[in-house]
This record gives structure tokens, sequence and C-alpha cells, in this order.
């Protein structure tokens, strides 16, 4: 395809530079799309989140710093650079701070973590993927096709606003594993997207006239993304692993609870890393009556069993009565109700506090007993 005239790239590549500026324009739509995607995820709302995806302004300054890559004057490169930052910044303050408030509010926003919210913590070579694709196409849109139609579609697929408001909500949840989620995922979507774009404005003759290197530019852009790549898939393996361990996990749980207390029912299991090697497992279950420590221990050594490994029980054991069906009574009959005995309580009769009566104890009387007196002794006169 040919290439265009000079003054046609001239105006496409001022045009992504004032989109990368950190002008009114910019700040309204960084604060407004930052409090619908906060609410929208505490709300656990799909579309209120694509909405702020749809508002968010920061696909213009990264597309800036993927022209910038490629070579030009050093202003090409911090405009765009102090937008992005500022438009981060802002929008993981102001998520954590709604968060905060709301939290502290009788909504109590945080009892649960929301899926959407959960969505954006575990990325995945997927996630590299598409904002890599998304990129490439936006860029080419902007350049070839002159339109901005598919801009709003790259920016729902290759979400920016979304995992920034997750890092802040994951702030004020104090839980590492949702801001640092979070944060790996908007650093995988700015990576992907401006080496994507740098790779389509390159091979589209859009450079800056005065480029130096831009061959070693997008050398180092593309071990960048691959350090990331390489990163998304560790932990993409380890998810898979744990993911697996947790499905033998509850299928050997239950499994016990069946062999050793029929009729039980699994609800819930909880497990940790245990200190001392092994794991943790706290499990809830409706059984037919209260469980003993008989039945806990036997449970305890069948899932260690069938884990192979070292398992600190927790058994959370809720009787359940359950009763055979029964034909409903006639309309005009009476339903005896039995109702257990209630002791009548008594009122607690309280006697008066009387004073002790102190007597005086007479006087002790000596009692004088006549004193024998004894003979002299010798020859009387």
């Amino acid at each position: 395809m040919a290439r265009r005239p000079q003054t046609s790239d001239g105006s496409v590549r001022a045009g992504i530079a004032r989109a990368g500026r950190a002008d009114l324009r910019f700040r309204l739509l960084i604060v407004f799309s930052c409090v619908i995607a906060t609410l929208g995820l505490l709300a656990d709302s799909t579309a209120v989140v694509i909405g702020a995806m749809l508002v968010a302004p920061l696909l213009g300054p990264i597309m800036a710093l993927g022209i910038a890559l490629l070579g030009g004057r050093g202003q090409s490169f911090v405009a765009p650079a102090f937008a992005l930052i500022e438009g981060a910044a802002v929008a993981v303050l102001l998520s954590w701070m709604l968060t905060e408030v709301l939290s502290h509010s009788t909504l109590d926003v945080l009892t649960a973590t929301p899926r959407e919210v959960t969505a954006r913590t575990r990325p995945n070579p997927l996630d590299l993927g598409i904002a890599l694709a998304g990129g490439a196409i936006g860029a080419y849109a902007l350049v070839r096709l002159k339109d901005s139609a598919a801009l709003p579609g790259v920016a729902i697929a290759t979400a920016l606003m979304p995992p920034l408001c997750t890092v802040g909500i994951g702030l004020a949840a104090r839980d590492r594993g949702i801001w640092g989620g979070a944060f790996l995922l908007f650093a995988t979507n700015l990576l992907a997207i401006m080496f994507s774009c740098a790779i389509v404005f390159w091979s589209l003759g859009l450079r800056p006239r005065r480029s130096s290197l831009p061959a070693l530019r997008l050398a180092l852009g593309a071990v960048s993304v691959g350090v990331i790549g390489v990163a998304l898939f560790g932990l993409s393996v380890r998810a898979v692993q744990e993911s697996r361990e947790a499905r033998e996990l509850r299928s050997t749980v239950a499994s016990a609870l069946a062999d050793v207390i029929p009729g039980s029912e699994l609800v819930d299991i909880e497990r940790s890393s245990a200190p001392e090697g092994g794991l943790e497992v706290r499990v809830t279950a409706r059984t037919p009556g209260q469980s003993t420590l008989v039945e806990a221990t036997a449970i305890q050594a069948l899932v260690a069993q069938g884990m192979q490994t070292r398992i600190s029980l927790v058994l959370v054991s809720v009787p359940v009565i359950v009763l055979d069906p029964l034909n409903p009574p006639r309309k005009d009959a009476t339903v005896a109700v039995a109702t257990p005995a209630r002791a009548t309580p008594v009122a607690p009769t309280v006697a008066p506090t009387t004073r002790p009566t102190v007597t005086p104890s007479p006087a002790p009387t000596a009692t004088l007993s006549p004193t024998a007196v004894a003979p002299p002794v010798g020859n009387s006169p």
C-alpha cells in the first residue's frame, strides 16, 4: 500500500500528541471514569465497568508513548509519560478513597470480594495477546482507516481503568493478592499496547523525522513484553495447579464424609498452608447428627491418605434433621403440637436484713471452794 503524503502523517502525529496531554478534558474523564469503574466493580456490574472503559482516556497517552518509542524529540516522550503517571495515580487514589468511605458506611461493600474485582487479579498470557491485538488494530485504524469507530472496541478489549481501580480497592481491603494482581494486569496492558502501537506506526511509516535507533528501541520493547509473558505463563501454570489441587481436595473430602458419616453434605472448604508443612483444611458440612471426635479423626486420616500430605483438619458440623414426607391432615383436624414444659419462674424472696443482736454475756463469777488446811506436821502442843 502506498504511503500517504507527509502532511497527512503530520496531522496524525499531531492528533496523537494532543490525545496524550493531561489537559482539563483528560483530567475530567479520568475522575469520572474512575468513579464509574470503582462503583461498578464494587456493585459487581459488568455493564457499568464497560461504560467506564469507554470513558477512560488512558489509551491516548499510551499511543503517544508508542510513537515516541520510535524516537524524536524528548518532549514527545515526557508529556504523555507525565499524563499517564498522573492519570494512574489519580485513579488509584480516588478508588482507594471511595472504597474506604463505602466500607465504613452501612453498605459494607467489602464483606465479600465481587467477581468483577477477582477477574482482574489473575492475569494470564491470554490478556497479553488481547492487549497486543487490541493495540495493533487501534493504531492501524487511527492511521489508515481515519476512523475512530474502532477505538471504543479497543478500549473495551484492553481494559486500563478497571485494573487501576482494582488496585485502589485492594489497597483499601489490605489484600496484597488483589492490588498486586491488578497492577500486574495494568502493566501487561500498558507494555503490550505501547509495543504493538509502535510496531504498527513503524511499519506504516509514521515515524518522527529525528528518529534514532528505532530498531534498538523496538528490541527493548520486545524484551519487556517477553519478560511479562514469561511471568504470566508461570503464574498461569501455578494457578492451574492450585485449581487442580482444590478440585482434588474437594473430591477427597466429599468422599471421606460419605464414607464416615453417611447422609452428610459438604458445604464449604477453606484451605491454607500450614506453618510446619502440609495443609490446614477447614471443612463445613451438614450432618445427620453431632459429629464425634472419632469420626473427625477418621475423616482426617482419609483426607491425608488421599492427598498424600500432612493434613490439619477443622471440622465444623452442622446437625440437620431430615423428616420423611408427610401427607397433609384434613383442614378440620386438630394438629397437636408438643411444647416443652417450662418451669414457672419463681420470684426471688428477699428477706429483710436485720442487724444481729449482741447480748452482753455476764461477767464470769469466780467460785471459791473451801480449801482444806493440812494438819501441822509434828507434835501438837
